[in-house]
């Protein structure tokens, strides 16, 4: 187990890794927070990765780091044959970092100061990758469903996990052990995918490495919400083009998920007892998993909020599911991806 507060030798332990593209309103709060975190001069680098921005975010990136050593910006203009979007920035940084181990956040996130000792501590054995936990944060009631969306489905998916199913990963708040990422050949040798995290969470899992999903509030880091319905539907399609390669049966439950309710009123109409049934064992389900996660992240403040998610979540699903099968392109970071 690594300890990022003893350094071994000259060349840093951890290495910090962010692309960004156009974040000009979000990379100095993404810095700072990076800033705040405990370890030892030289132990750490952070690299920053400028994804071809057309904004003031290598302006605003150069003017915070300037007498940080540890912090270095790149500007990214090549493109890796085969890679495209973050993956292609992500592959290109890590080449130019040492650390044993690589923490990958987003410049719209904020993470806590303990954030790189508590993932480090899950790095024993044969682990190769480490998620923490991310939730958006923002004053509206948009805001707050999205946050209440968010922590109901990594709750699931920690619980899940806990009991050695792997599911997916967090590339805003991932860590990824150098050895695990040699063994899989990097960015390079996997099929890009919109959903680079998940690409290289799977490499590694299927390479037989260990993984911890954890949902612990010491990890819990702060994301910005979609500020608008389309953006919000353009998300959940990159999330659900990624979700098909998971195994079939995850698939078919997420799609139960997402399809409850015009599913159980067209079973309302042959077994009603049922549908009523079957609604109040997932109501249940979803209010004790909703439970566990609120008070494991103290959120409880946000109940007020979950007692509206059952409403939200059968209305958001359908449209997701529709919206995921139109013949559209996803859209995301002002690029269009087949």
């Amino acid at each position: 187990m690594l300890d990022i507060n003893q350094p071994v030798s000259n060349r840093p332990s951890s290495s910090i890794l962010i692309a960004a593209r156009n974040e000009e309103a979000a990379i100095q709060e993404c810095l700072s927070a990076i800033d705040q975190l405990k370890f030892s001069p030289g132990t750490v680098e952070v690299v920053i990765g400028d994804d071809q921005s057309t904004d003031q975010t290598a302006e605003r990136t150069t003017q915070f780091i300037d007498n940080h050593p540890d912090f270095r910006l790149i500007s990214i203009t090549q493109t890796v044959p085969g890679l495209a979007g973050k993956a292609n920035v992500l592959a290109q940084l890590v080449r130019q970092t040492q650390g044993e181990i690589l923490f990958f956040t987003d410049a719209d996130t904020q993470v806590p100061p303990s954030w790189l000792a508590e993932m480090s501590r899950q790095f024993n054995g044969n682990v190769g990758v480490v998620t923490g936990v991310t939730l958006p944060e923002g004053p509206r009631l948009f805001h707050k469903l999205q946050k209440i969306d968010w922590l109901y489905n990594l709750t699931l998916t920690h619980l899940v996990s806990s009991v050695g199913i792997p599911i997916t990963a967090m590339g805003n708040n991932m860590a990824v052990s150098r050895q695990a990422y040699d063994a899989v050949g990097g960015y390079e040798s996997i099929p890009f995918s919109v959903t680079e995290d998940y690409a290289l969470f799977e490499a590694i899992i299927r390479q037989g490495y260990g993984f911890r999903n954890l949902l612990d509030e010491r990890v819990l880091a702060h994301t910005k919400p979609v500020e608008t319905v389309s953006a919000f539907l353009q998300q959940r399609k990159r999330w659900m083009r990624g979700a098909t390669s998971l195994p079939i049966w995850m698939v078919s439950l997420l799609y139960l998920q997402y399809l409850a309710a015009p599913l159980l009123v067209g079973l309302a109409f042959v077994a009603p007892v049922l549908a009523l049934g079957l609604y109040l064992v997932k109501l249940f389900i979803q209010t004790m998993v909703l439970s566990f996660g609120l008070s494991r992240l103290k959120q409880t403040k946000l109940w007020p909020y979950a007692l509206l998610f059952e409403i939200y979540q059968l209305i958001v699903g359908p449209i997701s599911v529709v919206f995921y099968l139109l013949p559209t392109t996803v859209e995301w970071k002002g690029r269009t991806y087949n």
